[in-house]
């Protein structure tokens, strides 16, 4: 008695699934990511099980920075392939992004033993145990995967763990080097936004930007997007590449920022010395979350966050220009004084001066509106009216 034909036989659906499956791929080669992920979701609904599809997939959503997402995809892929080195590799790095490092550190051993000789898997492995503060570990990792760098850096890290508090009088003449390590910059109070998390207690080697002696050091080991804004040195195998806008996940050809502004994109084994201008930095926090920011207000951020740009539109008065940050990650607030969470209620908007405006979060709209009636002859001033439900950032210094 002959089969039903199953889904996968029925005409036509292998033909969709092959322009889906090509479509994606070529849209991923061309940087088109959510196109991409779109394409290759739809395969996904024709075959779920296909290793092809989750791999590629998985490619997408990881370089949109849909991490949590990357790990579901990757995690599908190693179900259907549970002896393939590369699959584990893939799924290790997509839960260290995500910041899930015992899975992480899981999938990159049992690849190393499908796999002993693979470096890539190595190098994942100390990342992932340097992100946890074992230096010694991360140390024996990065030795085996041939990164000097990256061992000389354990180095460093596990010395500043073993010195004493205080240098001694020829330690302190000896030079810079031997000066307390930066400290982490004071994260702001969860409650400003509302967001999902809070910032973790400073750990060793973990906090992307620090600061001493009124300078920051910003660490490319875990790639950022930031402005050269005071920009001192760079130091160590640091790649800066200009940043480009993006709008509905495409890269656009506009420049992201201009001049001393223009965002770069830094990443590499080494950091970044800065002195920004007059202003104070707020670090905050997403975790699987979301918020709308000020573009001018926005210093740096992990790339870990996903960012697409976006603008409100004002008649006689320039466009409100925005950046959306989604995923996990920290980010870098410039602002002229304290940073303040004013909350909004449906049926009582806030208006807001532009320049008073530091980010949002929530189910807000924003738009530019007139402060108050304008009287004959007069031009009133326009600000931000936010409405909706949710949290607004404000920089108390911005009225001075």
């Amino acid at each position: 008695m002959a089969r039903a034909p199953a889904a996968s036989d029925v005409e036509g659906v292998d033909d969709e699934l092959v322009f889906r499956v090509n479509r994606g791929a070529e849209q991923l080669a061309k940087g088109e990511l959510e196109a991409a992920r779109e394409s290759l979701s739809r395969a996904r609904e024709l075959r779920p099980k296909d290793p092809q599809v989750l791999g590629l997939l998985g490619q997408a959503l990881y370089k949109l920075g849909r991490y949590p997402e990357a790990v579901e995809a990757y995690a599908r892929l190693v179900d259907e392939s549970p002896v393939e080195a590369a699959a584990r590799v893939n799924l290790g790095l997509a839960s260290l992004k995500a910041k899930r490092h015992a899975d992480a550190v899981r999938q990159l051993e049992i690849a190393l033993d499908l796999n002993p000789e693979h470096r890539k898997a190595m190098g994942y492995l100390g990342l992932a145990w340097l992100e946890q503060g074992d230096f010694g570990r991360a140390r024996s990792w990065f030795e085996r995967a041939g990164s000097e760098q990256m061992v000389a850096k354990c180095d460093e890290l596990l010395a500043l763990a073993s010195a004493a508090p205080e240098p001694s009088a020829a330690a302190t003449q000896a030079g810079d080097d031997v000066l307390p390590p930066p400290a982490p910059i004071p994260a702001a109070p969860p409650a400003l936004l509302g967001l999902a998390a809070t910032r973790r207690a400073p750990e060793p080697g973990a906090d992307v930007f620090l600061t001493r002696d009124g300078l920051l050091t910003v660490s490319a080991a875990r790639e950022v997007l930031i402005r050269g804004q005071g920009l001192l040195a760079v130091r160590g195998a640091v790649r800066l590449a200009p940043e480009r806008k993006r709008f509905r996940g495409r890269a656009t050809d506009r420049s992201f920022g201009e001049g001393a502004a223009q965002v770069m994109r830094a990443s590499g084994d080494g950091s970044l010395l800065l002195k920004p201008a007059a202003v104070l930095l707020t670090v905050l926090r997403l975790a699987d979350d979301a918020a709308y920011f000020r573009e001018d207000a926005l210093f740096a951020f992990e790339a870990s966050l996903g960012f697409e740009n976006g603008r409100v539109a004002g008649t006689a008065v320039p466009d409100l220009n925005l950046v959306h940050l989604r995923g996990s990650g920290d980010l870098l607030l410039a602002s002229r004084g304290p940073l303040r969470g004013l909350e909004v209620r449906t049926g009582a908007p806030v208006r807001i001066p532009s320049a008073a405006l530091v980010g949002f979060a929530g189910a807000l709209t924003p738009r530019l509106v007139a402060l108050h009636e304008e009287a004959t002859g007069a031009v009133a001033p326009r600000v931000v009216e936010l409405i909706g439900q949710g949290r607004v950032l404000v920089d108390e210094g911005a009225a001075a």
